[in-house]
């Protein structure tokens, strides 16, 4: 058991060493809590737009994947800093949402937001390394 947390119902612990211990003047957190009601609505809307994140992240990883010389390309821009060549590479696999990419000497971070559209519900982050 986590030497931090003792369950403070426990038949033999006393509940006031419990508050002394934790120093809560009134009571456990969340003990009275109120959570709102549920309301998917949001949720799935997050979800959606994650699927179409999903969607071109996984078509943008598939040509990676199968195109040594897009692969070359993409390693060689970014590796040079040229940021107007990346973007450029990017977009020419047709994805619908471009990420943002920031690359370092060992690899390759993509940033995936879903705009406006979802109201920026979800975002999707992919780490690829080359060395």
């Amino acid at each position: 058991m986590n030497p931090h947390y003792v369950y403070p119902y426990h038949p033999n612990y006393p509940l006031n060493q419990w508050y002394d211990n934790r120093s809560y003047s009134c009571c456990p957190p969340n003990m009275y809590r109120h959570y709102p009601d549920v309301n998917p609505g949001m949720f799935m809307n997050s979800a959606k737009g994650m699927e179409m994140l999903m969607k071109d992240a996984s078509h943008l990883l598939a040509e990676m994947a199968k195109s040594r010389k897009f692969s070359f390309d993409l390693m060689s821009a970014a590796q040079q800093s040229h940021d107007d060549k990346v973007e450029k590479l990017i977009k020419s696999t047709g994805l619908k949402i471009i990420p943002k990419v920031t690359y370092t000497p060992d690899g390759l971070k993509l940033h995936f937001n879903s705009g406006q559209d979802y109201n920026n519900c979800c975002e999707l982050s992919l780490k690829l390394r080359w060395s």
